[in-house]
């Protein structure tokens, strides 16, 4: 009998929460590249996403022990990352540093043509993710874009498309996972 990933992450939890290292590196490694996505998505910032990705695994290695499997391995991890990005986005020298970037970059020169070249790339970044998105299921796509481009509370969105808030979480989840598989292998794998 073929094992699924779910059976493998399983055995490896185990064996993380027994003090495995080796199992947890095999985790890090699996769901790193997703939860590096998620939080750029988050904070825009190459730099503060890779602190954060580092952060949300040192914390995931320190609580392993409080996993209780009720949601999958990478909801768990997810919600971390999450929690960290809200977090540093809300804590003051987030806001320094963005303040100070905005008055960096007030000024009209162009400082080099990397900084020029990054802005393109991300600007056609979002373009192609703006694409995919429209290429989504429609059920997928108007939960997404309620919930992401008009911020709408889940219970909103089900009211709004007369869907059980179970099935409105549910279709956000798989959307957000297929933008983010999108994104580690169209654009990221690319680069």
């Amino acid at each position: 009998m073929k094992k699924t990933s779910n059976d493998i992450d399983s055995e490896l939890i185990k064996k993380a929460k027994e003090g495995n290292i080796g199992a947890f590196n095999f985790l890090m490694n699996k769901y790193y590249p997703r939860v590096y996505a998620s939080l750029f998505s988050f904070t825009k910032s190459k730099e503060d996403s890779e602190d954060l990705a580092q952060q949300t695994f040192i914390k995931v290695w320190e609580q392993i022990q409080t996993f209780r499997g009720d949601s999958a391995f990478f909801t768990w991890v997810y919600r971390i990352a999450i929690n960290l990005a809200k977090n540093f986005v809300s804590s003051s020298s987030y806001k320094k540093q963005r303040i100070n970037t905005s008055i960096e970059h007030s000024d009209i020169e162009i400082s080099s043509f990397a900084d020029l070249e990054s802005l393109v790339i991300h600007d056609q970044h979002m373009i192609k993710i703006k694409d995919f998105v429209s290429t989504l299921p429609e059920s997928l796509k108007t939960a997404f874009t309620l919930r992401e481009a008009e911020g709408k509370s889940y219970e909103e969105i089900s009211i709004i498309t007369n869907t059980p808030i179970g099935t409105v979480r549910s279709r956000i989840f798989r959307a957000r996972e297929s933008i983010i598989e999108y994104i580690n292998t169209e654009l990221l794998n690319n680069e």
